[in-house]
């Protein structure tokens, strides 16, 4: 079938709008109408050229949709199902996935080739016939997409999926990260760094549970607004400066620093932010590490001294390590009860067309916590 989606053809070039030529899913995969998808700094990262993948390319991974055809032996879901894609597949059998750490799957092997799965493509250029890369086994900046039944999460018809969407990555990285990593307790202190999507998802986590003191940390006085709207109990403005930074946190912690910092930055500030997030923990205190750093980044400024002189912990962090065909619906379930706010996470809506302004906010980072696509 030809659809249109967004193609990266070349790194630090806008994305071209393009007739596409999609096959139809085979064993094990479905056909998805994307109505919704959300555009994330990870995506960025690529257009830059922070990170690498075989182009050309169609980004996008935090869509929602309807389920339109179904290959041989999908039972999970059926057309007509309302389903937010997961950009981590989830078999449900393997080690990793019986051991509670889904985000591990091995179906993921072949994630970051451009292929599905078994190692095939099924997208083309429609005026050449050239092959394109797929991006996570969702590609979401295009009308349709075929998914693994793997990355599926079937979701209920009366929630909206141009705010759900967020729910196929940067919510959940956020609010899982709390949730399932850090695991805050009532009464306990964070520091959350960055307060784009992932941050503020992660400071309506730490409300939840009741922590005494949420410090969220930014360069943007307009996302410190954002992040004392959604929970925080104290905001910072960093300038580049960690030692003044870590002043103001040792200030409101008794000089003890908080018992847990997530770092949500990632990018090319991820030494300096990962400095602060390390400093900042008190002693037994646990840093949780969820940014998206460069490819070219081996390596973080943390003291072996101080780690293991202060018994801290340091861990990484992807997608929340979350439970996602379980955790997905009951997000859902707490937006639909108003528990959670993914109404206002979204600072404007905008047709494919529009992708590249869309870019260039995530580049800028003052104005936009999120910025959904509509279909």
């Amino acid at each position: 079938m030809k659809m249109k989606a967004a193609v990266l053809n070349a790194v630090n070039e806008p994305l071209a709008i393009e007739e596409v030529e999609l096959d139809p899913p085979r064993g094990g995969e479905v056909l998805v109408q994307l109505k919704a998808t959300g555009v994330c700094h990870s995506d960025v990262h690529y257009v830059q050229g922070d990170n690498a993948r075989e182009l050309p390319l169609i980004l996008g991974h935090e869509g929602a949709g309807i389920v339109q055809e179904v290959g041989p032996g999908v039972t999970r879901v059926k057309p007509g199902d309302h389903v937010v894609l997961s950009f981590l597949p989830s078999c449900g059998t393997c080690r990793w996935c019986r051991s509670g750490h889904p985000v591990m799957c091995d179906v993921s092997a072949n994630l970051r080739g451009g292929t599905m799965p078994d190692g095939t493509r099924r997208l083309h250029r429609s005026r050449d016939g050239r092959d394109i890369n797929n991006f996570l086994f969702v590609s979401t900046f295009a009308e349709y997409s075929v998914v693994p039944e793997a990355s599926v999460i079937p979701v209920p018809v009366e929630a909206p999926l141009e705010r759900i969407c967020l729910l196929g990555c940067g919510f959940t990285t956020g609010f899982g990260t709390v949730t399932n990593v850090a695991r805050v307790q009532r009464g306990e202190s964070v520091t959350i760094i960055g307060c784009g999507g992932l941050g503020l998802a992660a400071i309506q986590a730490a409300r939840l549970a009741g922590a005494a003191t949420i410090v969220a940390v930014d360069v943007h006085e307009e996302k410190l607004a954002m992040a004392k709207a959604f929970g925080a109990t104290h905001t910072l403005i960093s300038r580049r400066n960690n030692d003044q930074v870590l002043q103001e946190i040792m200030a409101l912690t008794d000089g003890l620093g908080t018992d847990y910092s997530l770092e949500f930055v990632g990018g090319a500030a991820s030494p300096a932010t990962a400095d602060l997030a390390f400093r900042a923990i008190r002693k037994c205190g646990t840093m949780c590490f969820a940014g998206l750093a460069p490819d070219h980044l081996d390596s973080m400024p943390i003291s072996p001294k101080m780690l293991m002189m202060q018994q801290k912990r340091v861990v990484g962090a992807i997608f929340g390590d979350s439970q996602f065909r379980s955790d997905i619906p009951r997000y859902v379930e707490l937006y639909m009860q108003r528990q959670i706010n993914l109404d206002d996470m979204v600072s404007q809506e905008i047709p494919l067309e529009d992708i590249n302004s869309a870019v260039q906010e995530v580049i800028a980072g003052n104005k936009v916590a999120r910025q959904v696509i509509r279909f």
